[in-house]
């Protein structure tokens, strides 16, 4: 957890599922992480997640979230 000159995420390797102290695959956060399943479920929403399901299911699981702007008023 400390610097690195590159982080990678391995989030899938097929239909692989590993564990080891190294590398887990799936990558354990996917099924946590909007930002994670929105682009998955854009290139194919039936992609299985060896484990977890369809990515379409996952997403449909999640909390939806609402984002609220503030209104920034102008001085006159």
């Amino acid at each position: 957890w400390g610097p690195r000159t590159l982080d990678l995420d391995l989030l899938l390797y097929g239909e692989e599922i590993i564990r080891s102290p190294q590398l887990t695959v799936p990558h354990p956060g996917l099924p946590d992480r909007d930002f994670v399943l929105r682009p998955l479920h854009e290139l194919d929403a039936g992609l299985m997640v060896p484990g977890l399901g369809c990515v379409a299911e996952l997403l449909a699981a999640r909390p939806r979230y609402r984002l609220v702007e503030s209104q920034v008023q102008q001085p006159l």
